[in-house]
């Protein structure tokens, strides 16, 4: 029975990797790969920080700073063997810890002991069937998950605390062959961790400008850990349902006045419009009363001069940890009984939001387009926000 169920992985193996090329095509005409400068380049069609050149014996990645674009964030010899030196002198033995050359770490892959700082990624790896390449995770009192959460308490993962400054000791004793955290700008690192020599891939998907260009790192993430074929497929079909959708909510007839998040500690941080969150707004079909803001990622601003604005709202979008009162809210702040407009709300602890959107924004923007556009008639499949009865 055993040697069955391998034969059969085998086929389905095969078979993944024979189709591959035509679903791509399937998915906008744009092919798999281009030839260039001996390696063929993989041609990522919205994420515009990362480049995936493949070689028959490595891949080779380089992510670009979006903080700086004129500076690289990391490069990365992905190579099965970790043994590869492009040396004219044939193939030298290299520790997979070690440094290639300045600034580009050898990956050995598929990962078989990451250090996975996300839940976010966690959970593309389990979509991926690669939960075997995670050996530790960080900031687990944020996990949904159940395997990961009873891994740990199982012993089966390593609990590294928090991701902003992992437990030094633990990394050691776990000896990742690579850690994942997410940058921040001018956030100074990972301190002593950095010093291990361990190989430092850096998150930075949810940089990328589009919900599509961050769910396109899923092929980069498939590559790690040996799982290409099913990653490309899967991004094919997200690409495919995000197109049609937007095309749905391109034909209402109206664009709702959209108030996205709440204030916390006297701030309210808002989406800018160069955020993918603006994004998958607009192709939402509403209108983001603060599409105005200028930048890349969230913009704080004070209470009072969001309020201003927000009592023209349609819809007040919040994500909240936990059961959300809006009678409290009012107590609390009291300027916020201004806003009149209905609230949607997505209780963040009950639900995969976090761990299932930015790699399937799809599933977002169906659950938005039915929130802002019913006449559309979009039945969700996941239902993230629910609305708040006062």
């Amino acid at each position: 029975m055993l040697y069955i169920c391998s034969v059969m992985r085998e086929i389905n193996s095969y078979l993944i990797h024979l189709f591959l090329p035509f679903l791509l095509i399937s998915c906008g005409g744009n092919g798999t790969e281009d030839f260039a400068e001996g390696g063929d380049t993989l041609q990522l069609r919205y994420a515009r920080n990362l480049t995936i050149v493949t070689y028959p014996d490595r891949t080779e990645v380089t992510m670009r700073n979006p903080w700086d674009t004129t500076k690289v964030l990391g490069e990365y010899i992905l190579t099965q063997n970790s043994s590869q030196s492009s040396g004219a002198g044939g193939t030298k033995l290299i520790n997979s810890k070690s440094k290639v050359a300045a600034n580009i770490s050898l990956v050995p892959v598929p990962l078989e002991r990451g250090a996975v700082f996300s839940s976010v990624h966690c959970a593309l790896f389990h979509e991926l069937g690669a939960d075997d390449a995670v050996g530790g995770i960080c900031d687990l009192q944020f996990f949904n998950l159940p395997y990961y959460k009873d891994g740990v308490r199982e012993g089966r993962i390593a609990n590294l605390g928090n991701s902003l400054q992992p437990n030094l000791e633990q990394i050691i004793n776990l000896n990742p062959d690579a850690m994942l955290p997410s940058p921040f700008e001018n956030s100074g690192g990972l301190g002593r961790v950095e010093r291990l020599g361990i190989p430092i891939i850096w998150c930075a998907d949810y940089m990328e400008d589009t919900p599509l260009g961050r769910a396109e790192w899923i092929r980069f993430y498939g590559r790690l850990v040996g799982r290409a074929a099913e990653a490309d497929s899967i991004f094919c079909a997200v690409e495919r349902r995000y197109l049609e959708l937007c095309k749905k909510a391109h034909n209402a007839k109206t664009k709702p006045r959209l108030l996205p998040e709440m204030p916390w500690s006297g701030q309210w941080t808002l989406p800018s419009s160069g955020s993918s969150s603006a994004k998958l707004y607009a192709d939402a079909g509403a209108e983001y009363l603060f599409a105005h803001l200028e930048g890349s990622g969230g913009i704080p601003l004070s209470t009072e001069k969001v309020v201003d604005k927000a009592a023209s709202a349609d819809i007040w979008l919040i994500k909240h940890h936990g059961a959300l009162d809006r009678g409290q809210m009012n107590s609390d702040t009291p300027l916020l009984a201004g806003i009149k407009a209905p609230i949607w709300w997505c209780d963040t602890s009950a639900t995969l939001l976090y761990e299932e959107t930015p790699f399937h924004p799809e599933r977002l923007l169906e659950n938005l387009i039915s929130i802002l556009h019913p006449e559309l008639g979009v039945q969700p499949q996941y239902r993230y926000f629910k609305e708040l009865k006062s």
